[in-house]
């Protein structure tokens, strides 16, 4: 919940343009990331026993009180570390280091394992198996901290930036997260419980390999959900309708291709998946091709489902978010379960997954048909409709330049469109060349030294008119390259050196720069 609505929370701030509260966000959920489970920690071994009683070992099994109490503590060492690890995780890619989650993640694994072959050849006990966990934990978080080593970071430990009321905002926009994992855990409870009444144990494995299928597909389901939350935190709070827009028909378009390839290739290669499970049991493999090919399914329309959840999570809609998140995590698939089972007895259990897709993709367009109304939006397209934004979201239309660049040519037609857009808006000389030569000059640079052969380099470029101010928003997919920095390295007394640069940049009001997910982002108020 934290590292989620942290994370949310971190990418509006970013949007909007607040560096310093951002940054007080990141302290923040880096210090309750640590705190809350260092507390946990020390509740866990001052009363072990309490708590393992608490957890089952009473009774019958009071006999495994010793053993729970040891790996309880054992674990327990390690949750300051599990869980920190868990939210700087969420920020490596926003600040440009996708690889270091990975790697890190690699790290835990063979520590982990190596540890635990030791400590079962030598006898150590659940203590050790726990402890084992906790050691590959610390060693997993070593590796994200090597992270803060590099210079160029956008992430600090900034104390004097945090706002502790953002406790209560991160918390509330990470809810549907905390929602989700107890719907996903109801779900199972009550579909084992329902599989163990009506069915035999082929059914119940074979519902398993359905899971198993679920666990395979499912970081290419939390993959776009987490890339939709994230891009439309940035979004938003940059108040940018246009690649909003943009951004909801790019996720639609990689559905329709790669997200149904993938379908169809689970679909043909359930045999072999289901295969690993059963060799030598045919009923049971029979029944286990039927789940996993169930779930290829019903995948891609999981896939829409959940990115429409990482919208609506971007967009800070805690609400909404939650009711959807409990309904698709568990709620959905239960009902449809029991309401299909009279009809397909068992398997009710697979099919209940499509259903629940269905069910789901309805009560979408409920929420966004209120939500429009509510809003009383009056969408032009689809995509507006689909996005319902409030009519005061973003600048109107004619107060706005929306264009992406991919050669030197479009770089003069823009800039003669931004000449043309300050005269529209009565403009003083002085500001509109200098925002005519700020479009050419910078838009020239990355075009010349930034974009490389063979590779889909771009600019986004936006000029808006707000108030009495105008503003230029770059953004490129280019090498890493900050113009505010570089122009301070210059010579000064140098008058013609990089004068290009230096007219745009220092007629502004202000300049920002950041990298975020590896983009280039200027902004440059004149």
């Amino acid at each position: 919940m934290i590292a989620s609505g942290a994370r949310d929370r971190f990418t509006t701030l970013m949007g909007a343009g607040d560096i310093a509260g951002a940054r007080g966000v990141f302290t923040l959920s880096a210090t309750l990331g640590a705190g809350l489970p260092t507390l946990l920690m020390i509740v866990i071994l001052l009363f072990p026993d309490p708590i393992c009683r608490l957890l089952g070992a009473t009774g019958g099994a009071a006999g495994l009180l010793s053993q729970t109490r040891g790996y309880l503590i054992g674990v327990a060492i390690g949750l300051p570390a599990m869980n920190l690890s868990r939210t700087l995780s969420v920020y490596m890619a926003i600040d440009n280091d996708r690889l270091l989650p990975v790697i890190s993640s690699l790290v835990l694994t063979v520590v982990d394992i190596a540890l635990d072959v030791i400590i079962a050849a030598s006898g150590g006990g659940t203590f050790g198996m726990g402890l084992a966990t906790s050691v590959s934990h610390y060693a997993a978080l070593a590796v994200l901290l090597v992270h803060f080593r590099r210079e160029e970071r956008l992430l600090r430990f900034t104390p004097s930036a945090v706002r502790w009321k953002e406790a209560r905002v991160m918390l509330v926009r990470g809810l549907p997260v905390g929602i989700g994992r107890a719907s996903n855990t109801l779900r199972t409870i009550v579909l084992n419980q329902s599989l163990a009444w009506f069915a035999v144990a082929g059914c119940i494995a074979a519902y398993g390999v359905q899971r198993q299928a679920d666990s395979l597909l499912n970081p290419f389901i939390f993959g776009i959900s987490d890339a939709m939350s994230t891009l439309t935190g940035i979004l938003s709070g940059e108040e940018n309708r246009h690649m909003l827009k943009w951004l909801t028909k790019d996720c639609l378009l990689l559905v329709c291709t790669f997200i149904l390839a993938l379908s169809a290739l689970f679909w043909f290669l359930s045999p072999l998946f289901g295969a690993l499970f059963f060799d030598d049991a045919p009923e049971a493999l029979e029944l286990a091709v039927r789940a996993a090919r169930c779930y290829a399914v019903g995948f891609p329309l999981c896939v829409l489902c959940h990115a429409y959840e990482g919208y609506l999570e971007g967009r800070g809609e805690t609400r909404r978010n939650m009711i959807l998140t409990f309904l698709s995590e568990g709620g959905f698939i239960v009902l449809a379960a029991f309401a299909l089972q009279p009809f397909m007895g068992v398997e009710a259990v697979w099919y209940a997954f499509h259903v629940s897709q269905v069910l789901q993709l309805l009560t979408i367009a409920v929420i966004i048909l209120i939500r429009n109304r509510r809003e009383k939006t009056r969408p032009k397209d689809f995509w507006e409709w689909f996005m319902g934004l409030p009519e005061d979201f973003d600048v109107p239309e004619c107060d706005r330049i929306d264009r992406t660049i991919t050669g030197k040519d479009e770089v003069i037609s823009l800039s003669r469109d931004a000449w043309d857009f300050c005269e529209k808006h009565g403009c003083d000389p002085r500001r509109k060349y200098y925002i005519s030569l700020a479009v050419e000059e910078l838009a020239t640079n990355t075009v010349t030294y930034g974009f490389r052969p063979g590779r889909h380099n771009c600019i986004d470029m936006r000029i808006l008119k707000k108030k009495d101010e105008y503003i230029l928003r770059i953004r490129d997919n280019c090498e890493i390259f900050d113009p505010v920095k570089q122009l301070q390295l210059y010579d000064a007394s140098s008058p013609v050196h990089h004068i290009g640069l230096k007219l745009a940049l220092c007629s502004a009001r202000e300049a920002q720069y950041t990298t975020v997910l590896k983009l280039n982002n200027l902004v440059i108020r004149i």
